[in-house]
């Protein structure tokens, strides 16, 4: 039976792909969207999770929104430069016939979760702030939910450009605390993060594939995903295309065995100058002990990619 997965989505422009890739593998079966602030603005991001559903031919999926600004601080829109001023590259995309249920995400997650206990996959590719907010009102979800498979965090690879803080990934810098209640949650979780993500890759090949031979809504995808590349080429010259990041936490939902793993003690610094939000993993003995997740330390690219660009020719 496909895996039943709840998307918690900031959408840019990889949110966009991740969930084309949820809606069309035959392995996924969405059961709806939670929208946060990250990518850009918590509007901005439902109405293009929205548009996406609508371009997908998935519009009766139920599509919530939910924070508009971390635990603790204001929003500062930071990533226009890699997802554009509208989160899609500045493509235009008609404005969608639904309408965001009246239900906050964090409701939301809180009662799908308890409507199909032990089924559902969680996979928040965004700040964790609905995240965090449901484990705080329902911390017994944390026992019920399948998994919860995290795009979040860098041991080893580089940080986020445009940041002070070296080795800190996008979407646990928005919001350090959420992060923090979800590591501190006991729910079953794996952190698929830079590390793992910054080493797949849709190239530039890839992408004329799919706009010579996939679907409409693929070649739509494929004109916003221009913006996207273009940023990584300047961001990181040399690249041939752009990393996968958000698609790459959905695929490890079905697929789990596309990561190489390693469980540890991971903790979110939430005041360091330089640190703030980073994941400190402890490998002594005793973190072991107190391991609280497992963290993508590598993938099977060459398998990921090859089933990226299949599901997007779909």
């Amino acid at each position: 039976m496909p895996q039943k997965i709840l998307l918690d989505v900031d959408t840019g422009i990889d949110d966009a792909l991740a969930i084309y890739y949820a809606l069309r593998h035959p392995e996924l079966e969405p059961v709806g969207f939670t929208c946060v602030f990250g990518n850009t603005d918590v509007d901005i991001a439902t109405t293009n999770t929205l548009r996406i559903l609508e371009l997908a031919g998935r519009p009766e999926l139920p599509v919530a929104m939910g924070a508009a600004r971390s635990l603790l601080w204001p929003y500062t829109r930071e990533a226009d430069f890699v997802h554009g001023s509208n989160g899609l590259g500045d493509v235009e995309l008609p404005e969608p016939a639904a309408k965001a249920v009246d239900e906050h995400a964090a409701d939301f997650i809180i009662r799908m979760v308890k409507e199909a206990p032990g089924e559902i996959a969680l996979c928040p590719v965004g700040p964790m702030t609905n995240i965090g907010l449901a484990l705080a009102k329902a911390p017994e979800i944390a026992g019920l939910v399948k998994e919860i498979v995290v795009m979040g965090s860098t041991l080893a690879h580089p940080g986020i450009h445009g940041v002070a803080r070296p080795m800190v990934d996008a979407n646990f810098h928005n919001d350090p605390e959420a992060a923090h209640i979800l590591m501190q949650s006991s729910a079953p979780i794996t952190l698929v993060g830079m590390d793992a993500t910054m080493t797949t890759l849709m190239s530039r090949e890839m992408m004329d594939d799919i706009r010579a031979n996939g679907t409409e809504a693929g070649r739509v995808l494929m004109e916003i995903t221009e913006f996207y590349v273009r940023s990584y080429e300047q961001m990181h010259p040399g690249i041939a295309g752009c990393p996968l990041h958000d698609p790459l936490a959905v695929a490890a939902c079905h697929a789990p065995d596309l990561l190489t793993r390693e469980r540890l003690r991971i903790d979110i610094e939430l005041s360091g100058a330089l640190t703030r939000g980073q994941a400190i993993p402890d490998r002594r003995p005793m973190g072991l002990e107190r391991a609280n997740c497992e963290v993508a330390t590598g993938v099977d690219a060459p398998r990921f990619e090859a089933m990226f660009h299949e599901t997007m020719l779909m």
